[in-house]
């Protein structure tokens, strides 16, 4: 016996370390429902020539092999899909390829490489940002952990995915996240903290209201119960569980036998054993339907149990055989221990044997389960490392684009800095020129003046020495003839010098008045009428009225310069920018102040919008000359601008 028991842990240890390649190698093309007419040949499945929907339809073809369990067709297409999306950097379709291929050997049980494909897959959506699909990868590999008694990793693994998923509020893997907290501290006994996580998966389901899950969530909560000894409690949510859908016999026949084979159990521990053999028969015969084997074993060892405390040692013994038989076919290696301890307490002969097989081969499933878990814990310090080295790769990135942003700002500020300089240069420029203008047009009027007086002067001097002198010559001449004695000539002669006397005086007056003034002024009234008339050409009418009463010799050139030249910017701003019809100029004096006053009708502007150049230049040279300068506008309600500066 002794022998035997050796001999099956050695055939059992065998497949389990030749599974991977086994599986690996299976080359059976049938889906899971058995349709094999869904999946057509390679000739029969057109592939386009453009590389991204070749990509998309390999990313298919492998998909449907993987659900086949084609092996051979299946890394073949995964592999030219990965390729292709690698060649395309489709960081999506690697994800997905990566995924499959942890599907594959999920189904295949090899659970590491399945792990490491899992992670894989996270990886890469986690890189795009996809925090979803990076969540669901996360729930899959805690899964994995757990049948590998990782908790710690499985907890990790399941905090993280509930971080990525509760922010787009994805209640249906939240609901999953839960629950498998729940499983987990279930394992770990820690009863309260499962129930809690129950709860919680209770609250997001309610909101998703997914009903064939309820049944499936009772059942848990009742193993909880079950284990902490409070069997009517437990009983109460199995019931929970069978009365939340009428038809769940036939929609789920594996939640079903689960549920009334776990009541019978804790109906059998409460010592009322009515109707429990019944149900563990029941529940049996539903699983043995529905091909469920690993749930024959748990229903023919509680069986086993039940004839065992009926004193029934040999129908017990054959269901426990039966299990354990079973267990070692379909490589359920819990079940098989389970079984392996149950047959030592059935068959006490042999019971020895029982226990040596039960040691070595629980030495060596633990030996196995610390492989894989090191396995799991080397490929997450693997992801840590590539997380930190993406993370300080990232760091380095942005350092380098700080640094490239901070130099590209100062080439930027320094080409301003050198255009505003040019800029302001140009205008200096400019106002030195219509400065040099300005004074042209001044010494212009000066010349003008000038030659008017000298014309004065001239025309005096000849009405002074020429005529006048002619005149006196004649008056003289007359005084002479006046020597005759005829009264009626000498009236008529005095009358003569008379007139005579009359013509000489307006004449020294006209003089007089010719040769005033000779000091010349330029008269400022008469630039800016100037300047009035040379804009007169633009679109737009022009009222320019003016105070004669201002006395521009007595205000400064300076004033006079930046007067004209602001008028000359304004509407030069009218014509650019206003689309003006009319346009009033008016300047006038108020005590000692000079005002200044340019409104038009154009279309405005928003006045808390920055100011252009043209604006800018105008305050520039009213603060220059110590003068108030302000502006006021509103959309199609014109502008006005307004100077005043003391003289």
């Amino acid at each position: 016996m002794r022998i035997y028991n050796l001999f099956i842990i050695f055939i059992l240890l065998l497949l389990n370390s030749c599974k991977q390649e086994q599986k690996a190698n299976n080359d059976t093309s049938k889906f899971e429902n058995g349709n094999i007419k869904e999946l057509q040949t390679k000739k029969d499945f057109r592939i386009s020539d453009t590389d991204s929907l070749k990509k998309e339809e390999l990313l298919k073809l492998s998909y449907k092999y993987m659900r086949a369990q084609d092996s051979v067709q299946f890394f073949s297409v995964n592999k030219k899909a990965r390729k292709l999306s690698e060649k395309l950097r489709d960081t999506n379709a690697i994800a997905a390829s990566y995924w499959d291929l942890g599907q594959y050997y999920y189904k295949k049980d090899i659970r590491d490489s399945a792990y490491y494909y899992f992670n894989e897959a996270k990886k890469n959506y986690i890189k795009i940002g996809d925090q979803s699909n990076a969540a669901r990868l996360l729930l899959n590999m805690s899964v994995i952990q757990k049948d590998f008694k990782d908790y710690t990793g499985s907890e990790v693994a399941l905090t993280e995915a509930i971080q990525l998923l509760e922010p787009s509020k994805n209640h249906k893997q939240l609901y999953g996240a839960y629950n498998n907290l729940g499983i987990l501290f279930k394992e770990l006994e820690e009863f309260d903290r499962s129930l809690y996580y129950y709860n919680k998966a209770l609250n997001y389901l309610q909101k998703v209201q997914t009903k064939n899950k309820f049944p499936s969530l009772w059942n848990n909560i009742g193993n909880v119960y079950l284990d902490k000894k409070d069997y009517k409690t437990a009983i109460s949510y199995f019931n929970k569980g069978l009365n939340e859908d009428d038809s769940l016999r036939f929609k789920d026949p594996k939640i079903y036998s689960m549920l009334i084979d776990n009541r019978a159990f804790a109906q059998w521990r409460t010592a009322d054993t009515s109707g429990v053999i019944e149900e563990y028969k029941s529940a049996f015969r539903i699983r043995k339907e529905n091909d469920i084997k690993a749930g024959m074993t748990i229903s023919q060892m509680r069986i086993a149990k039940y004839y065992l405390a009926k004193k029934d040692s040999s129908t017990a013994l054959s269901y426990a055989k039966d299990a354990r038989d079973l267990s070692i076919k379909i490589q359920a290696n819990e079940n098989y221990l389970s079984s392996l301890k149950l047959l030592s307490e059935i068959d006490v002969e042999n019971a020895l044997n029982y226990t040596q097989t039960y040691i070595q081969l629980n030495d060596s499933l633990q030996k196995e389960e610390r492989t894989v878990r090191n396995k799991f814990a080397r490929i997450r310090f693997e992801t840590d490392e590539y997380i930190s080295e993406t993370k300080k790769l990232n760091q380095r990135v942005i350092r380098i684009s700080i640094i490239a942003g901070i130099i590209i700002i100062i080439a930027i500020l320094l080409y301003i800095i050198k255009d505003q300089r040019s800029k302001n240069k140009l205008i200096q420029q400019k106002q030195q020129a219509n400065q040099e203008i300005y004074n042209l047009i001044l010494a212009q009027q000066k010349y003008y003046e000038e030659g008017r007086e000298r014309e004065k002067l001239h025309l005096s001097r000849e009405l002074h020495d020429g005529v006048l002198g002619k005149l006196f010559g004649l008056r003289l001449s007359l005084d002479i003839l006046n020597e005759e004695d005829s009264r009626e000539s000498k009236n008529n002669r005095k009358k003569y010098i008379n007139e005579i006397a009359t013509v000489a005086k307006e004449i020294r007056d006209i003089s007089h008045k010719l040769s005033e003034n000779n000091f010349v002024e330029v008269n400022f009234k008469v630039v800016l009428e100037e300047l009035i008339n040379q804009h007169k050409v633009y679109q737009f009418n022009i009222n320019f009225e003016i105070d004669n009463t201002i006395d521009w010799n007595k205000i400064s050139n300076n004033i006079k310069i930046h007067i004209y030249r602001i008028l000359q910017e304004a509407l030069a701003n009218i014509y650019k920018h206003a689309k003006a019809h009319h346009v009033k100029i008016s300047i006038f004096q108020k005590q000692h102040d000079l005002n200044v006053i340019i409104k038009d009708d154009g279309k405005g502007f928003d006045s808390n919008e920055t100011a252009g150049i043209g604006v800018k230049n105008m305050k520039s040279r009213s603060k220059s000359i110590g003068a108030a300068f302000s502006i006021v506008s509103k959309i199609n309600e014109g502008t006005t601008i307004s100077v005043s500066v003391k003289i």
